[in-house]
């Protein structure tokens, strides 16, 4: 047996209403579902009772980021999120322009972490951006 392919990342979020804009308006993502999950599947899958949204967005290639909430359960935000700290630090995303791409999440004012720079060995260009619960999205441009 073998892995196929990489499917979904799934993030909870405290806000769901601040982080649609970000992933569909911002980053340019295809909102592909708008769900709410409250089952006997989910409460086997999760170990207990959850009422949960699912919003499913779609990136170019068929990646899915889904963002949970879970009306149940009360999240927090974390108070940082570094990319030196242990446990899923970030995804990234591939762009044509990456310094076009960073003016546009700046014209959002969204928080960015650096200005697109490039590798030591001038193969990729890139920088870093928040979605609104502080989870890190690479923005890159590979030159090939």
């Amino acid at each position: 047996m073998t892995l196929k392919k990489t499917l979904h990342i799934g993030m909870n979020v405290s806000d769901m209403e601040k982080c649609i804009p970000f992933y569909r308006d911002i980053l340019g993502l295809k909102q592909v579902a708008d769900i709410r999950m409250c089952n006997d599947f989910l409460t086997t899958v999760q170990g207990k009772k959850v009422d949960y949204r699912i919003v499913k967005f779609e990136s170019p290639g068929g990646f899915i980021v889904e963002l949970h909430k879970d009306f149940l359960q009360d999240i927090s935000l974390p108070k940082e999120n570094r990319l030196q700290d242990t446990g899923l630090r970030h995804y990234a995303y591939e762009v044509d322009d990456v310094d076009k791409f960073y003016d546009r999440v700046r014209s959002f004012h969204c928080e960015t972490i650096n200005p697109p720079c490039t590798s030591d060995d001038g193969s990729m260009r890139l920088f870093f951006v928040r979605d609104p619960e502080l989870n890190l999205v690479e923005i890159m441009q590979i030159y090939r």
